[in-house]
């Protein structure tokens, strides 16, 4: 997802830039909850911590087109890391861009 201004202001860092990124994928429920059950699934460990686009579509019922459309906002801001293999395509979650992602709220803002 596209961040509609460029750091034109020497008070915007590139990490306020990237996290705006991120937040802007996150706008949306659906994202939000793709990251969870990523996050969640078999808690980052193992082969079961990876999903291909058709189980999620039939986990949370969207067409094939809808899901492709969220996870690419996904896969842009560098949440969803894809691998490709035969007919399928593999989603892991970038768990040390959301530990930052987090991290940032929980040390510099709050």
């Amino acid at each position: 997802m596209r961040i509609r201004t460029e750091i034109s202001s020497k008070y915007i860092t590139e990490e306020d830039h990237k996290i705006a990124e991120i937040s802007n994928a996150l706008a949306h429920p659906l994202r939000v909850a793709l990251v969870r059950y990523l996050s969640e699934k078999n808690r980052g460990k193992g082969v079961d911590n990876v999903t291909c686009n058709k189980d999620l579509v039939q986990m949370f019922d969207y067409s094939q087109s809808t899901m492709s459309q969220h996870v690419k906002i996904l896969k842009e801001c560098g949440l969803f890391i894809t691998e490709s293999e035969n007919k399928f395509t593999y989603y892991y979650l970038n768990r040390k861009l959301l530990n930052e992602f987090h991290s940032f709220f929980t040390s510099k803002v709050l």
